[in-house]
């Protein structure tokens, strides 16, 4: 489940051929079946904004460009930042989720509090898992290049993290190619544009780490049962953004949910997307208005966002701003 709502895979700019060759063309929201399709449709209406990866907001003589990520390095990210690189050029600020070294200070934060990340003590997933649960872990593992043994020991949110890594990206994750968030970063460094963040990222990580262990062991086991091809997940993820079926490939998540036959699939559905989205989304409300007042800045968030009433977009549109398509 993890994989199917908080993807960040890293794959290759590469030419796009090479890209499907990869991690293939399958589309999934496209083989739903007819009643699949009307309920995906009802899901998707109520939420404001929700296709369009760029937009523009308006307040007097303050403008913002609000972008849509992804984490993915694609070359059909080149327009979209060519389209932003002059508006950032000249901005006064790049307010972002998190930045690079908020990436990095996740490492140094597995070294400082390991228990967050790890089994540190007790029996491990080996022992918490059924012998045909942890096969099936094992055997992703494997595709990734990653030791069983090593793996024993991470705790269950932290291996639905890893296992979100589709094997067509894992080689490609190493290329040190940029995704769109990186990409602006880099721009605005080049060009002396401040920084700005959103997030927490410890805090972040804590709605994973701090579920209880059952709680994860769950969430585990419906990764493993409602994701069985990444390689799929991650063509569908791909398809839907660059569609700008943004709110859609969100809303997917609960419809593969619901075919795993999970039980409370809704209300876990609902709780992951209240706090993923719904609960950071507000704060970051009271947060982004203090940090872009009287400037031209250029907001880039994940793509999930921007829609909702909660989203990005409405909130600007709550501050005074008008909003429009770019």
């Amino acid at each position: 489940m993890i994989r199917a709502l908080t993807t960040a895979f890293m794959i290759g700019a590469m030419p796009a051929q090479a890209l499907a060759q990869a991690c293939g063309t399958t589309d999934l929201i496209a083989e739903l079946t007819p009643e699949e399709r009307v309920r995906l449709d009802e899901l998707v209406a109520p939420h404001p904004y929700g296709e369009g990866i760029l937009f523009r907001a308006d307040r007097g003589e303050e403008s913002a460009i609000v972008v849509g990520t992804i984490h993915i390095p694609d070359p059909r990210l080149t327009p979209i930042v060519e389209t932003i690189r002059p508006h950032l050029e000249n901005a006064e600020l790049l307010v972002l989720e998190a930045t690079s070294e908020d990436e990095a200070g996740i490492q140094q934060l597995a070294a400082e509090k390991p228990e967050m990340f790890f089994i540190t003590e007790g029996p491990t997933l080996i022992d918490l898992l059924s012998q045909e649960e942890w096969a099936s872990v094992t055997e992703r593992l494997q595709a990734l290049g990653i030791p069983g043994f090593l793996a024993a020991k991470f705790q269950p949110w932290y291996l639905s993290m890893t296992l979100a890594i589709p094997p067509c990206a894992m080689t490609l994750l190493q290329s040190g190619e940029k995704g769109l968030d990186r990409q602006l970063e880099i721009i605005a460094g080049e060009n002396g544009v401040p920084l700005a963040t959103l997030d927490d990222t410890e805090a972040v990580l804590r709605i994973f780490a701090d579920e209880p262990l059952e709680r994860q062991l769950d969430g585990l086991r419906v990764t493993l049962e409602t994701q069985q091809s990444g390689d799929a997940a991650t063509s569908t993820l791909l398809k839907g953004y660059f569609d700008g079926r943004l709110r859609e490939t969100w809303e997917f998540a609960r419809i593969q949910l619901d075919r795993s036959n999970v039980e409370d699939a809704d209300e876990m559905f609902e709780e992951i997307n209240r706090t993923l989205l719904v609960d950071r989304n507000r704060t970051w409300e009271h947060r982004l208005a203090d940090m872009i007042a009287g400037k031209d800045v250029v907001i880039a968030v994940g793509g999930a966002h921007l829609s909702g009433e909660s989203g990005v977009l409405r909130a600007l549109e709550r501050a005074g701003y008008e909003i429009s398509p770019l």
